[in-house]
C-alpha cells in the first residue's frame, strides 16, 4: 500500500488520577472543593478521594471519562473496552494507547493483554506534553462537569453514579454540531477529520484477561504544586444540590506592634504593595526571593494571595523592599528611596502614586549636559518634595518609555545635570541593581551625598 494512502495511526490516551477538585462526604456525598486540596487535608474535612479514568482522543477534545471512589477501583480493561463500545467519538479501539510510566509500573500486564486486541501501548518519550495535557484537561473539566449538568437529574443528584453520567453526556456533546461551532477552526476541522474515521470494532478473535493495577502517590502527584493549605468550611446552597468547601480567603498577617506582642492583622495592600515593587524591582523574582530567605514558590504564591508567610520571612521581605506598616495611619507605606526599572505600567503607576502621597510630586528626565547619555537607558527622577530622590530606569527604545510622561503625573520635562552628577546616578542604579539588598542601601548613600542640594537643585525643571 502507498505510504499516502494509509489510514492515519489512531491514538488515545489513558489515565488515571485523584480528582482535584471533587471529593466524597458521608453526609453531603460529592463535594465541589472551591481550589485543589491536597488528599491528606481533605480527610480534616471528612472527605475522601474520588478516582479518575479518561480516555481522551489524541490532540482533540473528545474524552471518555468515568469515576468510582479510591476503594472500588475498576480493572483497567473493564473501563477501556466499555469505553470503545459505548463512546461514539474514540472509534473504536486505536493502533497505540498512551499511558504514563506510572500506570505503566502499576499494571504491567496491561501491554500484553491490549496486544491481543491490536493495541499497542505506548509509554510517551521523556518532554511528551500531549498526555500529561489530557489530563490536565479532564481535571479542568471535572470543575465545571457537575455545574453543568446537575440539572439534568434534578435536586439531590450528588452521587458517585450521577458523575458517571455527566461524564457520558459531557461525552456526547463534545462530538456533536453544536460544539463544534464553540472551538476554533484547526480544532473544528480536526474533529470532522477524526469523526468521518470508520469505527475499528473488537476483533472475533482474542479475549482480554482482568488488568488490575496498584494505586501509588502518583495519583495525587499534582499536590507539588499547591499553595500551604488554608483554612476551608463546609457551605450548602439550597439551591444548589451540591455542597461546597471553600476557601478563606483571609490570610492572617501578624503586626509586631510597640508592646512587643504581635498582633494578627489583614491587609490587602500589602500583597499588592511586595507585587508591583517585584514587578519593577531591578532584579529577577528568584533572587528577590533567595534575598529575603524564602523560596520563589513561596514569593508568588504569597503574591496571589494564595498563602501568607510566617512572621520572619514575611518581615524579612518587608525590610528588603522598605516596606513598613504605619500604625498611626493604619496602613502599609514605601520607606524607599528606590531605582525602579520600568516593566509593567500598572506596577510602576501604583508605586508612583504611593511613594508621592497622591502625585505630590514631579518627574522629570535626567541628562547630561554634556557627554553622551547612557546608550541602554533613560533615567528619570521622581522628587517627593522633602523625601530622597527615587529613580527610574526606562529601556530606550520600548513603549513604556516612550509613554512614561504621560503614564506618570506631574512630569515636568528635562533635566540638564552635570556630566559628574549624571555619571553618579547612572553608578548609583547600576550598583543599587547588583543585588537585592543593594537598592535601597544604594540610593541612600546617593541621597547622603547630595544632602545640601537634592531637594532644591538648580538643575530641577521649573
Amino acid at each position: 500500500m502507498n505510504q499516502q494512502t494509509q489510514p492515519p495511526q489512531r491514538t488515545h490516551h489513558f489515565y488515571i488520577s485523584i480528582v482535584k477538585t471533587l471529593f466524597q462526604h458521608p453526609e453531603h456525598e460529592v463535594v465541589l472543593a472551591e481550589e485543589p486540596i491536597r488528599v491528606k487535608e481533605a480527610v480534616r474535612y471528612g472527605l475522601s478521594p474520588i478516582l479518575l479514568y479518561g480516555l481522551t482522543v489524541a490532540g482533540l477534545p473528545i474524552r471518555w471519562m468515568t469515576f468510582t471512589s479510591v476503594d472500588d477501583r475498576r480493572p483497567l480493561e473493564e473501563f477501556l473496552l466499555k469505553g470503545w463500545r459505548a463512546a461514539k467519538g474514540l472509534r473504536g479501539l486505536p493502533d497505540v494507547l498512551h499511558i504514563n510510566r506510572h500506570l505503566a509500573a502499576a499494571a504491567p500486564g496491561l501491554a500484553d493483554e491490549m496486544a491481543k486486541i491490536g493495541v499497542r501501548v505506548d509509554v510517551p518519550a521523556h518532554g511528551d506534553q500531549s498526555l500529561p495535557g489530557s489530563l490536565r484537561s479532564a481535571q479542568d473539566n471535572c470543575v465545571w462537569l457537575p455545574r453543568l449538568y446537575a440539572g439534568k437529574c434534578g435536586p439531590g443528584s450528588t452521587s458517585i453514579e450521577n458523575l458517571r453520567r455527566y461524564a457520558q453526556e459531557e461525552s456526547k456533546s463534545n462530538t456533536d454540531e453544536g460544539y463544534r461551532r464553540h472551538v476554533d477552526r484547526k480544532t473544528a476541522e480536526g474533529i470532522d477529520l477524526w469523526l468521518a474515521l470508520p469505527v475499528r470494532e473488537m476483533p472475533r478473535k482474542g479475549t482480554v484477561s482482568r488488568v488490575d493495577w496498584e494505586p501509588g502517590p502518583w495519583l495525587h502527584s499534582w499536590e507539588a504544586s499547591l499553595p500551604p493549605e488554608r483554612p476551608r468550611y463546609l457551605s450548602r446552597d439550597e439551591s444548589y444540590p451540591y455542597s461546597w468547601l471553600l476557601t478563606d480567603y483571609t490570610p492572617s498577617v501578624s503586626v509586631a506592634e510597640s508592646d512587643g506582642l504581635v498582633y494578627d492583622y489583614y491587609d490587602d495592600c500589602l500583597f499588592d504593595f511586595v507585587r508591583d515593587l517585584v514587578d519593577c524591582w531591578p532584579n529577577l523574582p528568584a533572587e528577590i526571593a533567595r534575598s529575603a530567605g524564602i523560596t520563589l514558590r513561596e514569593l508568588q504564591w504569597f503574591m496571589a494571595e494564595k498563602a501568607s508567610l510566617e512572621d520572619r520571612k514575611r518581615i524579612a521581605l518587608m525590610d528588603l523592599l522598605g516596606i513598613e506598616y504605619d500604625e498611626e495611619e493604619d496602613m502599609y507605606v514605601y520607606v524607599g528611596p528606590y531605582v525602579l526599572v520600568a516593566r509593567k505600567q500598572a506596577a510602576l503607576k501604583e508605586i508612583y502614586e504611593v511613594i508621592t502621597e497622591g502625585w505630590d510630586a514631579a518627574l522629570c528626565e535626567i541628562v547630561p549636559a554634556s557627554g553622551e547619555a547612557d546608550p541602554s537607558w533613560r533615567y528619570f527622577s521622581i522628587n517627593s518634595f522633602g523625601e530622597p530622590l527615587s529613580f527610574v530606569m526606562a529601556p530606550r527604545g520600548e513603549t513604556i518609555t516612550d509613554r512614561l510622561p504621560d503614564v506618570l503625573v506631574n512630569y515636568s520635562g528635562i533635566a540638564y545635570v552635570p556630566r559628574s552628577l549624571y555619571k553618579d546616578i547612572v553608578a548609583t542604579c547600576a550598583r543599587a541593581s547588583h543585588e537585592p539588598t543593594a537598592n535601597i542601601r544604594e540610593m541612600r548613600k546617593f541621597a547622603l551625598r547630595h544632602q545640601d542640594h537634592w531637594e532644591d537643585a538648580e538643575w530641577w525643571p521649573e
